[in-house]
């Protein structure tokens, strides 16, 4: 099977950054040939992939201006000759739809992160009606799809994220790693979850002066707003629902946390995967997924429905044992007590990380078992196998 991989910027809506080179790697670990036409002003520039022509394992990619891709994409049509299409946004979503009727190819959308871009309205619906297929990497919008609009349910497959296996440590580097870490957590951007890092992770690490903790990614460019946090604002920004209450930011004013700032070049832009990623992951006996009121909040959460960002497969597949707050879905990702713990309250989380100190070879285990159950269910091979696969053959491509 031969696909096109188009990203363009979403705009108001949601784009996945991630997504599109996970997608780009199943397909070709599972023999199809891919082409990736992206633009040049996506965040994910210039990280991962430079402007112009460029050859990869998993295919080729043309990174350009937004005036150049869809003449590019009728080029590589014509010669590439691909049997789908499969954008990574709306952006252009009208203009797409017009190419793939005019050349009979099925055009299909990859929908990320929809609970920051909200619910699409009456017109984006329209426009997803016109879709051979839908994909969505968490479950609020596809549940609020399939509610609102019920003809629509068969277009919509919930693809999740995954743990990327080209990206992860194997068992047998996991089973060398020496820890260093009680825990780790990376951004994201943690703004939204502040309250849930301070509550649930910051806060314990003084009781551990002996032990490290460490932070990495975008919360290292935040560091200094954890020493001296204001308790009416941040940034200047009122406190809103899914930040602390002044009581709670009172309590934390002008605390100093034992903390190791890992430098932020670890990550790609937005966290994405990187070996210095999992590695931080494997030398710690857990990383915390810090879940944001968000979640439980109005709108969000009356469709809430498997919501799991990236992290937590990241960190399963490096060999860590998982804890997060209860919300959710959790207990369909982590199995309490065998690959990770969801925390009820605050000052459980202290009980767990105490755990590493007075059990590490149990938490070892648990590190462990938490990669078998990642690799084994939810990796990218699955998610093709799984997902993709039946849509393929659905469409009669495949």
């Amino acid at each position: 099977m031969k696909i096109i991989i188009y990203g363009t910027s979403a705009m108001k809506h949601s784009y996945s950054f991630i997504a599109p080179l996970r997608i780009a790697r199943a397909c070709t670990r599972h023999g199809d040939e891919v082409i990736m036409i992206d633009w040049a002003d996506n965040r994910i520039q210039p990280e991962v992939l430079k402007e112009g022509y460029e050859e990869h394992k998993w295919g080729v990619s043309y990174t350009l201006k937004l005036q150049d891709m869809l003449p590019e994409l009728e080029k590589q049509i014509q010669e590439f000759k691909p049997d789908v299409i499969y954008s990574m946004g709306t952006g252009q979503l009208w203009q797409l739809r017009e190419i793939s009727k005019k050349y009979s190819i099925p055009l299909g959308l990859h929908v990320g992160d929809p609970y920051y871009a909200n619910y699409p309205d009456a017109d984006l619906l329209d426009m997803y009606q016109l879709m051979n297929f839908i994909t969505f990497n968490e479950g609020q919008a596809w549940n609020y799809i399939k509610t609102v609009r019920p003809s629509m349910a068969n277009k919509c497959h919930l693809l999740l994220h995954a743990i990327d296996p080209e990206l992860a440590p194997t068992l047998k580097e996991i089973q060398q790693t020496q820890k260093k870490y009680i825990c780790a957590c990376v951004g994201g951007d943690d703004r939204i979850r502040r309250r849930e890092l301070l509550l649930y992770y910051y806060q314990w690490t003084n009781n551990f002066p002996d032990h490290k903790f460490a932070v990495g990614g975008s919360l290292v460019n935040r560091k200094y707003e954890y020493g001296d946090l204001d308790p009416k604002t941040i940034d200047g920004k009122p406190w809103n629902h899914t930040e602390l209450t002044e009581e709670e930011a009172r309590k934390f004013t002008n605390k100093q946390f034992n903390l190791t700032f890992i430098e932020h070049d670890l990550t790609y832009p937005l966290g994405l995967s990187h070996p210095s990623v999992h590695k931080l992951y494997s030398e710690s006996y857990f990383s915390f997924t810090p879940y944001g009121r968000y979640l439980v909040d109005g709108r969000v959460s009356k469709y809430n429905t498997m919501t799991y960002g990236t992290k937590i497969f990241e960190q399963m597949g490096s060999g860590s044992a998982i804890i997060a707050n209860k919300i959710a879905d959790l207990d369909m990702i982590i199995k309490d007590g065998q690959t990770g713990f969801i925390l009820e309250k605050p000052e459980d989380a202290y009980k767990v990380f105490k755990m590493a100190v007075d059990e590490p070879e149990k938490i070892k285990q648990m590190g462990i078992n938490a990669f078998n159950f990642a690799h084994k269910f939810h990796s990218w091979n699955n998610r093709y196998e799984e997902i993709l696969l039946p849509i393929f053959k659905g469409l009669g491509i495949k």
